[in-house]
This record gives C-alpha cells, sequence and structure tokens, in this order.
C-alpha cells in the first residue's frame, strides 16, 4: 500500500515538476509574437526522435521532435523550408510533441535552441508552456484558434498577417548608421529599435548597446514624436558628443504604401520604402539578451 502511495505522489511530483511555473503579464500569442524572432505558418511533416521512457496517459513512445514545413515567414531571418521543433521528454517546461497532429497547420512563435543537448539541437526550436507561442490553424478556414490574445480566442490569417506587419512609429525611438553623417541621402537604410528598452540592464548599457549594434560606429537616434515631430541626434562615440540636427524635423508614414518620409522647415526631404522587417538579437553578458525590431528601407527615386 505505501509503495502505491510512493508512486502516486512520485507521479504526481514528476508531472509538476515538469512545468512548475505561471504566466506574468500578457501572455497571448499576440503579445509572444509581437517580440518574437522568428514567426510563421508551419505545417507538421513528421515525429522523430521518440523517448524511450513511457509518459502517463500516453499510448506508445511519444515523440520528442517534429518536422514541419514552413508554409509562410512573417517575421525572422530562418531560410530552411524544413526546421525542426523539440517537445517535452516529461521534465521540461514544453508541450508534448503528440499535442501536434502530422498534417496539421500551426502558428507558431517559437524560441530557438542555443546549446546542443539530448532534448534538443543548436539551431532548432522549442515552445515554452508557460504561455501562448502556437496557435492551431484551420488551413481551409484560413483562421488560426487558440488564445489570440487577452480577449480573442482566434483570428483569421489575413488579420493577423496585418497586425504582425504593422508599423507603429508614434512615441518610439529608432536608431540607424550614420557614420559618413549623411544617412538621409542614401539608397538604403537600416533602422532598430530596441523592444526590451524598459530592462534595467537596457537602460544601463544603452549608449554601448547602440554601438555594439551598429559595429562601433558613429549612429544617429530618431525620436518619433506623437504629432509627427522628429528628434534627430547624431552620437559620436570617439568622444561620446551629441549633436542635435537643427531645423523643423517632421515624418510621416503611408501605412498603404509603406513608405516614411521626412520633412525639413515644411519641405519633403526624402522618402523611403519598407522592403523588409525582422527581428534580431544580441547576447549582452551571459545571461541577458537585447531584442531588436529591424526595418530595412529603400530611397524612393525622384523625390
Amino acid at each position: 500500500m505505501n509503495r502505491i502511495i510512493f508512486l502516486i505522489i512520485l507521479l504526481i511530483s514528476f508531472k509538476t515538476f515538469a512545468c512548475d511555473c505561471e504566466c506574468v503579464g500578457d501572455c497571448s500569442f499576440k503579445s509572444v509574437s509581437s517580440g518574437s524572432d522568428f514567426v510563421a505558418l508551419v505545417k507538421v511533416i513528421e515525429y522523430s526522435d521518440f523517448l524511450d521512457q513511457e509518459i502517463y496517459d500516453y499510448d506508445g513512445k511519444m515523440p520528442l521532435s517534429m518536422t514541419v514545413e514552413v508554409i509562410e515567414k512573417y517575421i525572422g531571418y530562418e531560410k530552411r523550408k524544413k526546421i525542426k521543433i523539440w517537445g517535452d521528454n516529461g521534465m521540461l517546461c514544453r508541450p508534448y510533441i503528440a499535442n501536434f497532429e502530422i498534417g496539421k497547420y500551426y502558428l507558431i512563435a517559437p524560441s530557438k535552441i542555443g546549446e546542443t543537448s539530448d532534448n534538443g539541437v543548436k539551431g532548432d526550436y522549442d515552445f515554452f508552456s508557460c504561455f501562448t507561442d502556437y496557435l492551431t490553424v484551420d488551413f481551409e478556414k484560413q483562421i488560426a484558434y487558440g488564445e489570440y490574445s487577452r480577449k480573442e480566442n482566434q483570428i483569421s490569417l489575413q488579420d493577423f498577417v496585418k497586425e504582425i506587419k504593422s508599423i507603429n512609429f508614434k512615441k518610439t525611438e529608432w536608431f540607424t548608421n550614420n557614420n559618413n553623417k549623411n544617412f538621409f541621402k542614401s539608397d538604403s537604410i537600416t533602422l532598430y529599435k530596441i523592444l526590451n528598452e524598459k530592462d534595467e540592464f537596457v537602460k544601463l548599457n544603452n549608449g554601448l548597446i547602440k554601438t555594439e549594434q551598429n559595429k562601433n560606429k558613429d549612429f544617429t537616434t530618431l525620436e518619433f514624436k506623437r504629432n509627427r515631430k522628429l528628434k534627430i541626434i547624431d552620437t559620436n562615440i570617439e568622444n561620446w558628443t551629441e549633436t542635435e540636427h537643427l531645423g523643423k524635423w517632421k515624418w510621416k508614414f503611408n501605412i498603404e504604401k509603406n513608405e516614411l518620409s521626412f520633412y525639413l522647415n515644411k519641405k519633403l526631404y526624402s522618402t523611403f520604402n519598407v522592403v523588409s522587417q525582422e527581428r534580431d538579437y544580441i547576447n549582452w553578458n551571459d545571461n541577458d539578451k537585447v531584442h531588436f525590431y529591424v526595418l530595412k528601407l529603400e530611397k524612393v527615386k525622384n523625390n
């Protein structure tokens, strides 16, 4: 009798240990995907890397990983058409791979695995059970189901694409390479926005982070005000001096054309078309990451 009780307690403890956490803040798919480095629509192709041990309440060998086909990539630098996603072995905060059906479609915002182990290979992906980083998709109806937001349990793929691709410049700060002090006249520019700017280590190292991402070159900060006013500051990293651009600068973003225009003293100065949107990050210290939203723009000719 004692042995039975012990086994029951062990089983309960084992299941609890698998994911003993809780969500803090907004952990919906909308929130998670908005800051993710990789967001895509995928189709499950096959299971692989099966576990040797039995998993409670599951008949057969539990798959530890699955291969998925990337049907459409919305955010990220991932170039592979097929990627592998790893799941739970009974002691990790991941969903079991058996939760995903072969042949079914999913919206995903997974995390990339940083180190190779028995539970995953560096460069592959996994999910985290303590927040919503995937949704089930009815491909025929083009609708994703699950906790999309705190108020929505489904969203059409069309509406999701509009939201994930939307760009909000109001009350945001971006920076760009301006080593030649002439970036407005360049044919192409790249803008960076720090996503986790409220983290304490980011606040303390803001300037150093910008130079690190900018390959230790001078950079320019652009503050997009709510009233479309624009504050532009050049930073010289050799002596850490800042120089503000003179004149009345303003900005305007055309959502339909995806065009960002700059005005100086009420006259159009230059216009750029947003050609790509990505997420990126750099490692900071041993445990911290700085996450960026990256826009690549090309100048519109004949301004």
